[in-house]
């Protein structure tokens, strides 16, 4: 079946123009720009062409999400495939790269075959899944032909025991691994000692506000600081995931020089919260990097719009709300966001914190590059037909019924987006129409 997406605002490729779009099966067959591009385009047609008139609405490339925590195998009551990646549709995101801190750990080549296997069968948008590293599984890491999209290497502990931090084993990742090499970067010795600290200061219980405190700032600094000069060390494929200070944009920066092989990534809640909403929201937005100061945020927006920070991911990490309701430190860290990742940009673009290309290139165009996702991620004819249509004039109020992720809270609960996403397709599938899933579509590996 053919499908007709006319007089779109097609944003692409650094380009903002008027045009039309062509699928047919799952690719992209003609994409026509200029004055008389909707008259050439139903010429093209079929008699039986499905036409959607997108005049006013903004027409982008599905976005592909290079961090995302759902919780299956393992936790499924946090956060199933199925679920997630409803949500992921939803918020248009056509493509998820899954991380490995499930239970158990994806730390063996055969865990991240069974997670391959289980998500053809549950997803609902494209997948592709790290390999996990610890301190004792070197010889499962450097399999040949290794499955997946990259290594994750947490250097500081997060959500599941993963940290990697003896010197020699690093170091070992570093010079041997030649794919993408995805780093949490915290120092993890900086961080016990503050929260012993502050145990002392507040004996009665610490209160939110100290997350970034406890997991500071010093301590994002430091062990980035370390993964560059591993990086540079042994010309590393590194890319820095949810980075949340100004410094560390500066040292990254300083560092691509030397080796472009050299990443890193601004994730949501970096981008839209600060530290002084854990006054407000408390547990609901405690997340690993704590959040940090509204001129950090700033620096982080302003680096995804010069094209200094490369990628955009939502570190979507689902936890249920009684476990969100713990005292501090037994509240997990995470923040579930997935299910508005487009309408969070749009909000940022119409704030002119970011522009319209620079949201396509770190959300779409970027992360296939930097993974080698083949055929994906821009509006090109052959490509897949991975879209979204998004209505910037049409407001809609978040509730707490639409919510799909199976923990089923968020802290943009009632929060008014000023913008809607309308269609989106997945390998040409029409699969959302005006907030709700039509249908699951096709899905397929990323890499």
């Amino acid at each position: 079946m053919q499908t007709l997406i006319r007089n779109a605002t097609i944003v692409n490729e650094g380009s903002v123009r008027t045009g039309c779009v062509i699928l047919e099966g799952k690719r992209i067959v003609f994409v026509l720009y200029g004055k008389n591009a909707g008259e050439k385009a139903e010429k093209l047609c079929t008699p039986s062409c499905r036409i959607i008139d997108a005049e006013g609405y903004y027409l982008l490339p599905g976005i592909i999400d290079d961090q995302v925590h759902f919780r299956e195998p393992g936790q499924p009551q946090k956060g199933s495939m199925e679920t997630e990646s409803r949500a992921a549709l939803l918020g248009g995101v056509t493509g998820v790269l899954d991380m490995p801190n499930n239970t158990p750990a994806v730390t063996t080549v055969a865990a991240l075959q069974e997670k391959y296997r289980l998500a053809a069968n549950n997803m609902y948008v494209n997948y592709g899944f790290y390999m996990g590293a610890t301190n004792t599984n070197v010889h499962d890491v450097l399999t040949p032909g290794l499955p997946g999209c990259g290594l994750k290497i947490f250097m500081g502990s997060s959500t599941g025991n993963m940290l990697v931090n003896d010197p020699a084993v690093l170091d070992i990742y570093f010079k041997e691994f030649r794919g993408i090499i995805a780093t949490h970067c915290e120092e993890e010795s900086i961080i016990r000692d503050n929260l012993e600290s502050a145990r002392s200061l507040y004996p009665d219980g610490i209160p939110w506000p100290m997350h970034s405190t406890i997991r500071s700032r010093t301590a994002c600094i430091v062990s980035t600081r370390k993964a560059l000069e591993l990086a540079l060390k042994h010309h590393s494929r590194l890319h820095i995931l949810h980075i949340s200070t100004k410094e560390e944009i500066d040292m990254v920066c300083a560092a691509r020089r030397i080796n472009p092989g050299i990443s890193c990534e601004a994730a949501l809640p970096h981008l839209w919260f600060t530290d002084a909403d854990y006054n407000t929201y408390g547990s609901l937005v405690k997340c690993n990097p704590s959040l940090k100061t509204s001129a950090d945020r700033e620096a982080l927006q302003k680096a995804v719009d010069n094209r200094t920070i490369q990628v955009i991911g939502s570190d979507h990490a689902p936890h249920t709300f009684e476990e969100k309701q713990n005292t501090y430190p037994d509240a997990p860290s995470g923040i579930p966001l997935i299910q508005h990742t487009c309408q969070m940009l749009m909000e940022l673009v119409k704030k002119k914190q970011l522009s319209l290309t620079s949201v396509a290139d770190a959300c779409c165009h970027e992360p296939a590059r930097l993974f080698g996702i083949k055929e994906r991620g821009f509006i090109r004819e052959g490509y897949f037909a991975d879209l979204i249509i998004v209505d910037p004039r049409t407001e809609h109020r978040v509730t707490k019924s639409e919510l799909e992720t199976t923990c089923h809270w968020s802290p943009l609960e009632g929060h008014l987006f000023s913008t809607s996403v309308t269609h989106v397709f997945v390998n040409g599938t029409l699969a959302v129409e005006n907030g709700s899933i039509l249908q699951k579509p096709p899905v397929s590996a990323l890499i």
